[in-house]
């Protein structure tokens, strides 16, 4: 403990390997007081000045409480008080006193020499203090730019292997279950997932998810634990599902237990995958008829796209990502929110006949001759989805602006599986 230690200790490693687990875990054994090292969460402390005062708090053993009228240990409103309040406390103290900041890149936007001083503690306290920065973001990035501080000593978390990840997962098998055919289970999951998702939270969040519902079939009849295949193969629109509604975190873990208990084994496996599909669904209130969906689809694509780009987008037989590649390069200010983006300058007015040729351009299959797409314009123009801005009398020509909100129409397209993002001008 009276040895100096490094003046600073970078621990990086990718998201949920331990880092924390085991900094936490070492100082507890290395100081039960508690009073030689400050833990820090940048996410609690989210300005200099209670970062300070936590530290400080931590090294004198002062806990507010009500007989000191939840005071700290001393008011430190900038670097040169947290100094001298160090100096104050621990010149006496020949033991190193460590400082502990989790999720460290966050420092680097509280102020540009922060992160420096805290690096250089022993040289401007005088004081055996060293820091130790845990992160998931590399070294590089941190490194200030005017070259006021060495670098630190690194310790470097990497990441699990399969083994090692399936070790972990299987201390989550329920109670009740062969502890066998869920490891096969959490094998299956990581095969799936691990290419687009090496976060092990995410991993542990996926297997508590699906897992009931791939032993759904057992306890319904309709398969056996022995017929793996079979249960992969009715557990395959969930897996979907999960793949793009639950890594984004759309919908919380209570909203897909109470949704997805409406679909079982016994149901077609289409209207399975609809139902989960439909978890995630939030259309503001806006139920509207397919049709009509695709319509406001191609009003909002016609207000917020230029028209000349329109062949480029909608032509029959092109992919708009390879024809928009020499335009991204000579807009790059406009696809990175510049001034004349379309998104901030609101929605343009434009032809319903235009509005009509995306539409059919987009949908996939041939309309059904029973729909009137004239009524359900009228009706969105009801509904004031859509604003008419030409003359009332005027019985051509009519010209419309999409009254909807980005979010909005994000929800409707995912609600009829349409990738919207992939047709508009601003997000290319």
């Amino acid at each position: 403990p009276d040895e100096p230690s490094p003046p600073s200790i970078f621990v990086y490693g990718p998201s949920a390997t331990g880092k924390t687990s085991v900094i936490r875990t070492l100082f507890e054994k290395y100081d039960p007081s508690g009073t030689a090292y400050a833990y820090i969460n940048s996410v609690e402390c989210f300005t200099p000045r209670l970062l300070f005062e936590r530290a400080l708090n931590a090294w004198a053993g002062h806990v507010p409480s009500v007989e000191n009228k939840y005071g700290n240990y001393a008011r430190c409103d900038n670097l040169v008080d947290f100094v001298n309040a160090v100096r104050n406390l621990l010149s006496d103290r020949r033991e190193t006193h460590y400082l502990i900041v989790d999720q460290a890149e966050r420092l680097r936007d509280r102020g540009p020499m922060l992160l420096t001083s805290l690096m250089r503690m022993p040289e401007l306290t005088g004081c055996n203090v060293s820091a130790i920065l845990i992160t998931s973001v590399v070294w590089d990035k941190f490194r200030p730019r005017h070259g006021g501080a060495a670098d630190p000593a690194s310790v470097v978390f990497s990441y699990y292997t399969k083994q090692q990840i399936l070790d972990i997962l299987v201390k989550d098998c329920p109670a009740d279950e062969p502890e066998t055919f869920f490891l096969t289970f959490v094998d299956a999951i990581y095969e799936v997932f691990h290419r687009n998702c090496a976060d092990l939270n995410e991993l542990r969040h996926l297997v508590a998810m699906l897992y009931p519902k791939f032993v759904q079939p057992v306890f319904e009849k309709q398969a056996t634990r022995n017929e793996f295949s079979r249960l992969f193969k009715l557990c395959q629109p969930y897996f979907a599902a999960a793949s793009e509604r639950l890594y984004l975190r759309e919908i919380s873990t209570s909203e897909w237990q109470k949704y997805s208990t409406v679909a079982s084994a016994k149901n077609n496996p289409d209207d399975v995958t609809m139902s989960i599909y439909q978890m995630a669904e939030s259309t503001d209130g806006l139920d509207l008829p397919y049709y009509t969906k695709f319509l406001l689809i191609a009003a909002y694509l016609a207000s917020y796209n230029p028209s000349r780009l329109d062949m480029q987008y909608f032509a029959r037989g092109k992919d708009p990502s390879k024809s928009r590649r020499k335009r991204a390069v000579t807009n790059s200010e406009n696809a990175l929110g510049g001034r004349d983006r379309q998104q901030l300058l609101g929605p343009k007015a434009f032809a319903i006949e235009r509005m009509l040729a995306i539409f059919y351009s987009i949908i996939a299959e041939p309309v059904d001759s029973s729909v009137d797409v004239q009524i359900q314009i009228a009706s969105l123009i009801t509904l004031r989805l859509l604003t008419k801005t030409s003359a009332g009398d005027r019985l051509d020509g009519i010209k419309c602006k999409c009254n909807v909100s980005l979010e909005t129409i994000r929800s409707i397209s995912r609600s009829v599986r349409f990738e919207i993002d992939r047709f508009l001008y601003d997000f290319a």
